[in-house]
């Protein structure tokens, strides 16, 4: 990724979920396919950049790896890129990024990820399985070998190794997106001490045609061109499913918002975000009204 962040790159926010991100993917790659775009070295490469960020973000796993090792970054203070369990064990006795050495802290570093939830899911609250990796106590020493200079074929002498389980995690009923859930002890655990906690922050899916902004609720609206010119009404779906029509003034422009209260997520504001519906391909009559706009200086 030349150092480039993949979600900016797919433009999706860190609090989109796997859905979210899978759909930017498809609609970047569509827009900027060399098939589309021939003989366009910057569509192109716009292209790689697009299906690198993929390839780094794109399934659960993948995106896991990836935040674990920003989060790693973040808390050393170095650089991007991933970190080796012994970088980890001298990082949990330093206590931190740029600190002093000092007495062990005795706990293990906490994980911060994010959960995917279904809007319905969200609503009614539930348990959900979540896939996790982490360090956990050798079992064969007991973490015994830790700074001790002894060996352990399990552990090499480190007291801890990565094992990946399954957690059971409850959702709580009308859950907020970005809320954090803190599962306490399930974080990395240190070989001489308390596990870390385990921090999830809860992604709800908007779905098709929606995302997320920080916290609001944003909805793509595809106006016909003629209403974005002349004005006209465009009807459209909720989150809630419920159906409202609407009048687009005229000279509306693509990327303009209208804020519709009561109308988002759990009640709060939507925000429609105004783009041009894509005709298809065009008939002869279609070009034939065109290009008489085109000769009236349209």
């Amino acid at each position: 990724m030349d150092g480039r962040d993949p979600y900016q790159v797919l433009g999706v926010e860190r609090s989109a979920s796997d859905a979210e991100i899978k759909r930017a993917f498809r609609r970047l790659a569509r827009q900027h396919h060399p098939d589309r775009n021939p003989g366009d070295p910057a569509a192109e490469e716009r292209f790689k950049s697009i299906q690198s960020a993929y390839d780094f973000i794109g399934s659960p796993q993948k995106r896991r790896e990836h935040d674990q090792a920003e989060q790693f970054a973040r808390f050393t203070g170095s650089g991007p890129g991933p970190r080796g369990l012994d970088d980890l064990l001298r990082q949990m006795m330093r206590g931190g990024a740029q600190e002093p050495p000092r007495e062990p802290p005795k706990r293990g570093i906490d994980i911060e990820l994010g959960i995917d939830v279904s809007s319905s899911l969200a609503e009614s609250g539930g348990k959900i399985p979540f896939e996790l990796s982490r360090l956990r106590r050798c079992k064969r020493c007991d973490g015994n070998t830790f700074r001790t200079g002894s060996n352990c074929a399990v552990c090499n002498g480190r007291g801890v190794h990565r094992r990946e389980s399954t957690v059971t995690v409850t959702i709580p009923s009308k859950v907020a997106h970005g809320h954090r859930l803190r599962l306490r002890g399930l974080g990395n655990e240190h070989p001489m001490g308390t596990p870390g906690d385990l921090i999830l922050m809860v992604r709800v899916d908007p779905g098709e045609g929606r995302r997320w902004e920080s916290e609001r609720l944003v909805q793509t609206l595809h106006v016909p061109y003629t209403a974005m010119l002349l004005g006209g009404n465009v009807e459209f779906n909720t989150p809630s499913g419920r159906t409202i029509r609407m009048q687009i003034d005229a000279g509306s422009q693509p990327g303009d918002r209208r804020r519709i209260p009561s109308e988002g997520w759990q009640g709060g504001p939507l925000d429609l975000e105004l783009a041009i519906e894509d005709v298809g391909e065009l008939t002869q009559e279609m070009i034939e009204a065109l290009e008489n706009l085109r000769n009236l200086g349209l």
